[in-house]
């Protein structure tokens, strides 16, 4: 027939995707403290020092504050 059937590419080529896969997903954190995933086995011999350090996805969190800026526009108001 007229029509021939063309063999198909891989999304890949065809349409590839717009932006990194680090930064997803796009939603908002459902904590504001990091969680602390795993801690280095514990060495007897080593002083007392820092062995583990809160982490979190930065950037979807919400924060609610008032703005003490007299004479602005959102003077006393929630920002």
């Amino acid at each position: 027939s007229q029509f021939t059937r063309k063999a198909m590419s891989h999304r890949k080529f065809e349409r590839p995707r717009h932006g990194n896969m680090g930064f997803l997903p796009r939603k908002r954190a459902n904590r504001a403290r990091g969680r602390i995933r795993k801690f280095p086995a514990d060495d007897q011999s080593q002083d007392c020092h820092l062995t583990a350090f809160l982490c979190y996805k930065a950037g979807m969190t919400h924060i609610v504050r008032d703005l003490d800026r007299p004479g602005s526009k959102m003077h006393k108001k929630e920002v």
